[in-house]
């Protein structure tokens, strides 16, 4: 597939990014899917600084990086 993105690591996305969440894995998986964090959810980073900021739907959820780096995504929109 010609142009496609690999998924990255949140970690690697700047503040102000619209991500499309393609992997979560590491111990604490299930906890982040039912925060709203799953595959097929569409995230922005709003800080990445410290702990890293997201926003699901309505919501910001604060993660530590060294769990930030077991969720993957591609940017959207670009």
């Amino acid at each position: 597939m010609r142009g496609a993105r690999q998924p990255a690591p949140l970690t690697s996305f700047r503040s102000g990014t619209d991500i499309l969440l393609e992997f979560i894995g590491g111990e604490a998986a299930q906890r982040l899917r039912d925060l709203g964090l799953r595959e097929g959810a569409l995230v922005a980073v709003v800080q990445n600084t410290g702990n890293l900021i997201v926003r699901v739907a309505d919501s910001r959820i604060a993660l530590r990086r060294e769990l930030a780096m077991h969720i993957l995504g591609t940017q959207v929109g670009v």
